[in-house]
């Protein structure tokens, strides 16, 4: 008997995965800051008169290499990982799991599915030596489909499958950095199901899971009834946030679509010969969430004169130790002890190694989307006492070293 008969759950539902993002949070690991790709010492000093782009590669988290093209620096790709990471839980949460498809489709599967020609201008197209064309995957639906009906193609088959990865759009206009961009990281997904009810089902599983994505970013999510476009399909729904990076108009302000849900029903599945055990053609819907996207939209929000204040969900590190003349021995070894409490405690620390001034090193930590600061030097090593800092309120206070660890511990 079939696992779905035996069970009556879905096969979807039992692949799940750990998530394989590590925040290094090993006591044994040391995190440097001279070990990061950081130098900024060309940009302009007044950080308020920066936009949010300029801000982001200021702070090293972005650089931009064209015209729509960025690439994400050592720091920034950890805020990345952040966001992936919570939306990584909550689909394994919901049934799915995680694979990896091509970037680089052939074009006979879009001319299968018909939207070759649909999709126009932003289907970026590249010809291999021999003269085939292929194109850079915009979305996956076609690729998905085919994978599918090699392997399950006649069965009862109830599938979950996501992936996060690279997209390419030849967008004519790009704004907010990656907020809106020729290249980008999606997190897609794509169910195919024998019956409507099982369509229907992880639908609003993918819908739930979203729901609680955004809450545990702390953003409030509107959602809405959406035209489904080149995408095609029944119906799909819009996952917007108030944003002024926002293009939409949602209750009156702008707002910044960062998720989108398809209820395809049998758009891809027919165009592809695609059915369950009765011949009929299999149900699909297709999840994506812009990851790179909602990293933007978070560092607008989590910005101020000073730079990029970091929160729970949402930082590059929980703390970084400011050690002011790190040439100095006994500085070090103050560093390494907390280094190492503050880990043991599930927190990620960044220690600033570098032979850099003081004022430098201090503005940097408010900078970087780092949610704590501490500062490692003379004066607290002779008194015993630490300055802490929570970067969100700028809020300081001085304790001793197991205070502040403990102080950090309950910022978690």
């Amino acid at each position: 008997m079939r696992e779905t008969e035996r069970s009556g759950r879905p096969l979807w539902a039992f692949f799940i995965f750990r998530p394989i993002f590590s925040l290094n949070l090993n006591p044994e690991h040391i995190t440097k800051f001279s070990q990061q790709f950081f130098s900024n010492s060309f940009f302009e000093q007044d950080n308020a008169k920066l936009e949010l782009t300029d801000l982001a590669r200021k702070s090293c988290l972005i650089h931009q290499d064209a015209a729509g093209l960025y690439s994400w620096m050592s720091l920034g790709l950890r805020t990345q990982r952040r966001v992936e990471s919570i939306v990584r839980e909550e689909m394994d949460r919901a049934g799915f799991c995680e694979m990896q498809m091509s970037l680089l489709q052939d074009a006979d599967l879009w001319r299968q599915s018909g939207r070759i020609d649909v999709y126009g201008d932003e289907l970026m197209r590249l010809t291999n030596r021999a003269g085939r064309l292929f194109c850079l995957g915009a979305t996956c639906e076609e690729l998905a489909t085919n994978m599918v009906k090699t392997h399950y193609n006649k069965t009862d088959m109830s599938l979950g499958l996501y992936q996060f990865g690279n997209k390419y759009r030849d967008e004519l206009r790009t704004r907010g950095g990656l907020a809106r961009a020729k290249e980008f990281i999606m997190k897609d997904a794509y169910t195919f199901n024998a019956t409507e009810g099982g369509a229907r089902k992880a639908y609003e599983a993918v819908r739930e899971a979203y729901i609680r994505i955004f809450h545990r970013l702390q953003l409030d999510v509107i959602v809405k009834s959406s035209d489904n476009g080149e995408i095609g399909g029944r119906s799909s729904e819009e996952f917007h946030v108030l944003s002024e990076l926002g293009e939409d108009e949602t209750d009156g302000h702008k707002s910044l679509e960062c998720a989108h849900i398809f209820d395809l029903g049998d758009r891809y599945s027919k165009a592809m010969g695609l059915v369950n055990a009765k011949g009929e053609f299999v149900k699909m819907g297709c999840f994506g969430v812009g990851i790179s996207r909602l990293a933007m939209l978070l560092l607008n929000r989590q910005r101020d004169e000073r730079g990029f204040w970091g929160s729970e969900s949402f930082n590059t590190f929980d703390v970084v130790l400011t050690v002011i003349d790190w040439e100095r021995q006994a500085h070090q070894e103050a560093a390494e002890a907390m280094r190492r409490d503050l880990q043991v405690r599930g927190l990620s620390v960044l220690v600033d190694d570098r032979l850099a001034q003081a004022g430098k090193k201090l503005a940097d930590a408010e900078l970087i989307a780092c949610r704590q600061r501490i500062v490692i030097g003379k004066n607290a090593i002779t008194s015993g006492r630490f300055e802490w800092m929570n970067r969100r309120t700028m809020a300081r206070e001085t304790a001793t070293a197991q205070e502040v660890v403990d102080r950090c511990a309950r910022q978690i």
